[in-house]
């Protein structure tokens, strides 16, 4: 399926949505929390990398990880029955062999859920391509769209130095010719790569961006982010945070994706925004759906409003309402809105964040425009902060 096609088809799904939509954030800054609507679920911190910007493969315990009975006891709640997209990350999901059995638990209890994301190394292809065949397909069924990315951090041994694995960037392409071929056959499903850019790999990014494209293949960029309850790699930021010649290359890179993405796309909407941050001293302008209506659940149990928040509780002791809706929770949120949100770089369900926040989304139409049309104007059009 054409990138452009399934884009479509999202916005078509969450067009329903709107009235709710529009509710809702007058609700939730008028009158009282809201439900979730995404939801993002480290399934396991347990990885068959050892990558150079995120330390989650040092945390993997599997003992530690929650059974399928155990989310099933969690989910059976109609706390979470708003929940619209869902993220399954880690570590590496497909680690996991009852990663199959998970997406259908969350097809049984989230009512509304519409999409499913989930992100994967593909360094182990005899495992992953079977796991997501069979998802891919569940979700054909049940008429859920689903998207998958490997994630691909330089060409060659430049992948294979970023993720530290023997033989990498072949066991990863084995993986993406196979989901490639499978987005050829299911209309539901879209398939694309994810490339996070920092010291090690940013020469590599244009060879990357050309690889890509001499596949077809779809792919996003991401800026590294130092996150302890996402990624575990706060303790990275002192020796490989950016400096002002990856700051350079960043902005004059993304700038060039905007002039080249559709306007109508989330990514379009990150790259502009990065280029902001790194333009304007990181102060944020892009809307993000965790602010009143997003959750982040770890392999554990912990709960978090957020990559950014401090852990609320554990669902495996307390229901995750209570501990979502409970007073000094909220104040905590409140307290991430003022003092760390202002300069979060977090990319997660931006065009969740994007479409349920239409004023600021009409903003950036415009503005995303302009840049379009005539990069050297970035500066000028820098929303006020």
């Amino acid at each position: 399926m054409s990138t452009e096609s399934f884009r479509l088809r999202y916005l078509a799904k969450a067009a329903a949505g709107v009235p709710r939509d529009l509710a809702n954030t007058f609700i939730a800054s008028a009158i009282h929390p809201i439900r979730p609507t995404v939801l993002i679920y480290n399934c396991t911190f347990v990885c068959d990398a050892r990558c150079e910007m995120c330390h989650n493969w040092k945390h993997g315990d599997r003992k530690s990880d929650m059974t399928l009975d155990q989310l099933d006891g969690v989910m059976n709640h109609r706390f979470w029955g708003a929940v619209e997209n869902l993220n399954i990350s880690g570590g590496e999901p497909t680690t996991r062999n009852d990663l199959p059995e998970m997406v259908e638990l969350f097809h049984r209890r989230l009512p509304r859920m519409r999409k499913v994301g989930i992100n994967t190394t593909g360094l182990t292809p005899h495992r992953a391509i079977p796991q997501l065949t069979r998802i891919v397909k569940f979700c054909a069924e049940k008429n859920l769209l689903f998207s998958a990315r490997v994630s691909l951090d330089g060409i060659g041994d430049i992948h294979n130095q970023v993720r530290h694995v023997e033989r990498g960037f072949d066991k990863a392409c084995e993986t993406i010719a196979a989901m490639q071929d499978l987005a050829g056959r299911y209309s539901n499903f879209q398939f694309g790569l994810a490339a996070t850019i920092f010291a090690t790999n940013l020469e590599d990014a244009t060879n990357i961006l050309a690889w890509a494209r001499t596949k077809n293949l779809d792919i996003v960029f991401n800026m590294l982010r130092f996150t302890d309850a996402m990624l575990n790699n706060k303790d990275l930021q002192s020796t490989i945070g950016f400096q002002k010649r990856e700051e350079d290359f960043m902005r004059s890179f993304f700038l060039d994706r905007v002039q080249e993405e559709s306007v109508l796309s989330g990514q379009s909407f990150m790259y502009l925004h990065y280029a902001d941050m790194i333009a304007n001293g990181y102060i944020r302008t892009m809307p993000c759906p965790f602010q009143s209506q997003g959750l982040l659940l770890n392999p554990d149990g912990k709960l978090f409003y957020c990559e950014n928040s401090k852990e609320i509780g554990n669902v495996l002791e307390e229901p995750a309402e209570t501990l979502y809706f409970r007073a000094a929770s909220l104040a905590h949120r409140e307290d991430i809105k003022h003092k760390v949100c202002p300069t979060c770089l977090s990319p997660c369900q931006v065009n969740v964040g994007a479409m349920k926040q239409f004023v600021p989304y009409a903003k950036f139409l415009m503005r995303a425009y302009r840049v379009k049309r005539d990069p050297t104007r970035h500066l000028e059009t820098l929303p006020t902060t």
